[in-house]
């Protein structure tokens, strides 16, 4: 659903869009990444490795509204995705598919791209199967280097990177994220998920910051992060 500009835009099971249609430069973008997941990307385990990425409708939302959905000056509309799913829905997937588009196919020489969760393991959780996608295609192998001991891949031809960071790294100083993937936002500390919002987490005019998160029983045990987070869209 359409949001107003710099409004998150959430995806749930559904998908259907009920804003205006996308304008032709809108629509050419979106085509793109739609085309990137679907022509290059490959599943590297379970029983699709090797298949084609076929997007599920709440996919294709969620690229439709974060690539497609432009102001008038061309720029994005929407500068943060929230994705809230039961699990095993393909969210982590979709990120790893996000983070190797928006580092290499984004358009940005430099590109500074990170993923994080509550600790750097579950951060690399979306690294690792970007890394997967990478080595399983040959033809993502030629642009990207992939650096297991830096949890590091590397777009050779525009000097720009996805690394994986701990959600204290938010803290530090120096940080110029073209894009942010939040890994399960509901479980990170409350200074972490305020560091994933769009006045933190983007300083050029076009990236998007997307956090994810798996629904849960309701009940005393749902992450207060999560919770406000939801809240507020």
């Amino acid at each position: 659903m359409a949001r107003k500009k710099s409004q998150p835009t959430k995806s749930k099971s559904s998908s259907s869009s009920t804003g205006p249609e996308l304008t032709a430069e809108g629509k050419a973008k979106y085509e793109r990444v739609v085309h990137f997941f679907e022509k290059v990307l490959r599943h590297s385990k379970g029983q699709n490795a090797g298949q084609p990425f076929k997007l599920l409708p709440w996919q294709h939302h969620v690229l439709r509204e974060l690539f497609g959905r432009l102001n008038a000056d061309g720029t994005r509309q929407h500068r943060v995705g929230y994705i809230e799913l039961p699990k095993k829905q393909g969210k982590s997937t979709t990120l790893a598919g996000l983070a190797l588009y928006l580092t290499g196919f984004d358009g940005e020489k430099g590109a500074e791209c990170y993923g994080a969760a509550s600790d750097r393991e579950q951060a690399g959780i979306i690294y690792r199967e970007a890394a997967s996608m990478v080595r399983a295609s040959p033809a993502l192998s030629r642009y990207f280097d992939v650096i297991d001991s830096r949890k590091t891949i590397i777009h050779k031809d525009s000097n720009s990177f996805y690394r994986v960071l701990s959600a204290d790294a938010f803290r530090a100083e120096g940080l110029n994220i073209h894009a942010l993937l939040f890994d399960e936002l509901g479980w990170a500390p409350r200074a972490s998920a305020r560091g994933a919002q769009p006045g933190n987490a983007a300083r050029t005019k076009r990236p998007p910051s997307v956090g994810r998160t798996s629904l849960r029983r309701c009940g005393p045990e749902i992450p207060t992060a999560s919770v406000n987070y939801h809240g507020r869209i």
